[in-house]
């Protein structure tokens, strides 16, 4: 039968069997498994409601603790300052209006043992007042409240009770008592928070997803504090009952005649215990509807499903077709089976193939590229030059960089198989030493290494050794091996290529054969000459200053120190690079680095070609003289704004120090101050002193009509030393002193109130 029924009909078959397979499954899976469901999302809710009311409380909690702790900080509230006179009430009141600012809080009082008032921010009451005509709580009696008050040592918070109060709302509060100091043994005071129950209940409302059940919240002490909602008395103590003996986290029980989930968790923060109450078969009626719902959209996929597996069916060749016919296009030919369609596929695999090997062999040579720059010691930017390293698989774990280079006695004599074959297996041998990279592209028949190593012990240069004579006694050949010192600063290894290159040249001393490290060859000798690198630092703070008259002196003073002849020329070629590298850093910290189109900077290799002293020491002073040009080239309208800006406002932050000082200033903005003098008078028109002081006359001026601070206090705002100085400044200045610029004020005509 299958066989004899059309095609179309076999496909509308399948099609509709893949749909309705997966979706039974997913069917018969909700109503087999709609109880672990419900148990799920039972457990979730409540734990999410609990979750809400702890932190919630809490907060609250944390927030009156809060305001406890900045009455008792306030000098006003002191028992001292409260019992000196009768405005001391006032300004009690005026500080307490907390409640105002917070409406979780009904009304916040002050009360100092020893004393007979009570300080709220609406008025000053005595106890007796105080609980028999604005408080009355129904369960709190003036002699309790008043042995409560002296013997608090902890905070307590009252349970929701009856209380009547004439601008309460409400006909039930909570009261909360907190020591002052908080935290202290001795305690002179109490603060106590009066919280209407509507505002508790209206938090825990919000928390809870349906109209049913009840959330009730206890004490450290078992005592329950405030509930949702009210139930007989006979009701809230079995609530309580069962509350009180559940285990925290979920569990169900009998409430009522009616079964109840229960939810229970206990506040790290002050140890009281919240408890969620919900009928189990408000969920029970959820899962049903989502079943009902889960039928419906079933039967509604299956429908909608069939009918556009139906209508796809009529047009499923139109794809087909001109997918063939696409293909016959693009490559030629007729395309007329899937095979066809399958051969042509295969063809664009192998150009995909070709294509990733051109690429892999153009990320090779941009591997070459950026080794050699960094060899040369053309890096400017350390971190662009790491990322675009890592991109060409480029990485370096290891602290330190050093380069090794290898001269092999007639390597270019040789036979290119063994040629290769040496060197490759010296690569093999670097490369179980260290990270290491093999650099082509430089001059000569020296095999170049660049190698990242640790920073601690020398095992690697032991292993360099081993590779040494492993290398001369299987090839039978003679290798020199130069290694230079190790640097962390990538724009330093152009240095170590010096290095490693002069320690090549005492193969005529030292012999072929060994391997030469640059470290103890130049030991005795830099013993004997002093390595000027505080000079070579001072250019880099002279190019950030913009000091181009004392960046060419100390220019002129290396060069001459080079041309004095006191120094070997490896050194002096490092101590030109070590130029070149500190001239680049620098330049490169003043937005992008300068690169004189005059005279370009050589590379280390550059550097290596120079056979005397002077040829170096022209060429570096030809370039110390094109970087004072650019310099001063460099420096444009827009960088002398900004710059103006900054001093300005800094001058303006900094007048009221009495220690403040032009030094000081220079020193902030890393400049001289015999260029900040020049630089500002030239911006502004006026001198740093003079601006200084025309600031802190304004503020004087200020202060004098604005407030009434003694002029000691005045004086001492501004920021100058002393008050006779002061009244001498302000007269020469405003032609009279400063009382009577004060009076002024007091003579002006008042507007009428």
């Amino acid at each position: 039968m299958l066989n004899k029924m059309p095609i179309f009909m076999k496909y509308l078959i399948s099609y509709i069997a893949v749909l309705i397979i997966p979706l039974l499954m997913i069917g018969l899976l909700v109503y087999e498994h709609y109880v672990d469901i419900l148990k799920d999302e039972v457990t979730t809710n409540h734990l999410r409601m609990l979750d809400r009311i702890q932190t919630a409380f809490d907060q609250k909690v944390k927030e009156m603790n809060t305001i406890a702790a900045e009455i008792a900080s306030k000098p006003e509230l002191t028992p001292f300052q409260l019992q000196q006179t009768a405005y001391s009430g006032v300004k009690a009141k005026q500080l307490l209006t907390y409640s105002a600012a917070n409406d979780f809080i009904s009304d916040v009082l002050v009360y100092i043992r020893g004393q007979p008032y009570l300080y709220s921010g609406s008025s000053t009451y005595t106890p007796e007042l105080f609980m028999n005509h604005i408080y009355k709580y129904e369960s709190w009696s003036l002699e309790q409240f008043v042995s409560d008050m002296a013997t608090l040592r902890s905070p307590r918070l009252r349970p929701s009770e009856p209380i009547v109060a004439a601008h309460l709302s409400d006909k039930r509060a909570l009261t909360y008592m907190v020591p002052i100091p908080v935290n202290a043994a001795a305690p002179y005071g109490s603060v106590l928070f009066v919280i209407g129950e509507s505002k508790v209940r209206t938090m825990l409302q919000g928390l809870l997803e349906y109209g049913e059940g009840n959330t009730m919240v206890f004490n450290e002490k078992g005592e329950r504090i405030v509930s949702l909602r009210d139930g007989t008395d006979a009701d809230e103590l079995e609530a309580t009952t069962i509350a009180q003996a559940l285990s925290a986290g979920t569990s169900t029980r009998s409430y009522a005649g009616q079964d109840y989930v229960f939810s229970k968790v206990k506040s790290s923060y002050n140890g009281w215990t919240y408890v969620t109450m919900l009928p189990t078969e408000r969920f029970l009626q959820r899962v049903i509807d989502v079943k009902n719902r889960a039928v419906v959209a079933l039967c509604w996929v299956l429908a909608v499903g069939s009918a556009l597996i139906y209508g796809l069916l009529h047009v499923n060749y139109g794809p087909v077709r001109r997918l063939l016919s696409s293909a016959g296009k693009q490559w030629g030919g007729s395309f007329r089976t899937f095979g066809d369609v399958t051969r042509a596929f295969h063809q664009i695999a192998e150009q995909n193939e070709r294509l990733g090997r051109k690429v892999d062999q153009t990320r090779t040579a941009v591997r070459e590229h950026m080794l050699l720059a960094l060899m040369k010691g053309r890096v400017e930017d350390v971190d662009e030059f790491r990322r675009k390293s890592e991109e060409a698989g480029i990485r370096f774990t290891k602290p330190q960089l050093v380069v090794v280079r290898f001269a092999v006695r007639r390597a270019a004599d040789g036979e290119p198989g063994v040629r290769a074959e040496l060197a490759e297996a010296i690569e093999r041998g670097m490369a179980d030493i260290a990270e290491s990279y093999r650099v082509d592209g430089l001059e000569g028949p020296q095999l170049n290494f660049l190698c990242a190593v640790d920073e601690a012990g020398d095992d690697w240069r032991m292993r360099i050794a081993e590779l040494h004579g492993s290398v001369r006694e299987t090839f039978r050949i003679d290798v020199a091996v130069g290694i230079g010192s190790p640097y962390r600063d990538l724009r330093e290894l152009g240095k170590s290529f010096i290095e490693a290159s002069t320690a090549l040249d005492f193969k005529l001393i030292k012999g072929f054969n060994e391997v030469i490290d640059y470290r103890t060859m130049t030991g005795e000798q830099e013993m004997a000459v002093r390595y000027p690198r505080r000079q070579i630092e001072t250019l880099e703070v002279l190019i950030v200053q913009g000091d181009t008259v004392s960046l060419n002196e100390a220019v002129r003073e290396l060069l001459a120190r080079i041309e004095s002849g006191s120094m070997p020329l490896h050194l002096v070629r490092c101590v030109c690079y070590d130029m070149i590298n500190c001239i680049l850093k620098a330049m490169q910290r003043l937005d992008g680095g300068i690169e004189s189109a005059a005279v370009p900077y050589p590379d280390v290799v550059a550097l290596t070609k120079f056979d005397t002293v002077q040829e170096l020491a022209a060429l570096i002073e030809r370039m110390g003289e094109q970087l004072c040009a650019d310099i001063a080239a460099s420096r444009d309208e827009a960088g002398q704004t900004a710059l103006k800006r900054a001093m300005i406002e800094h001058i303006r932050t900094a007048y009221r120090d009495p220690q403040f000082s032009v030094q000081s200033m220079a020193d902030h903005f890393s400049v001289s101050a015999s260029y900040l003098k020049r630089f500002f008078k030239e911006q502004t028109g006026q001198t740093v002193t003079d601006y200084v002081n025309h600031c802190r006359l304004e503020q004087a001026k200020h202060l004098l009509l604005t407030t009434d601070l003694v002029l000691k206090d005045v004086v001492r705002d501004i920021g100058y030393f002393d008050v006779p100085s002061f009244i001498r400044k302000f007269k020469q200045t405003m032609k009279v002193t400063p009382g009577e610029y004060r009076k002024l004020r007091d003579d002006r005509p008042r507007e009428p109130g």
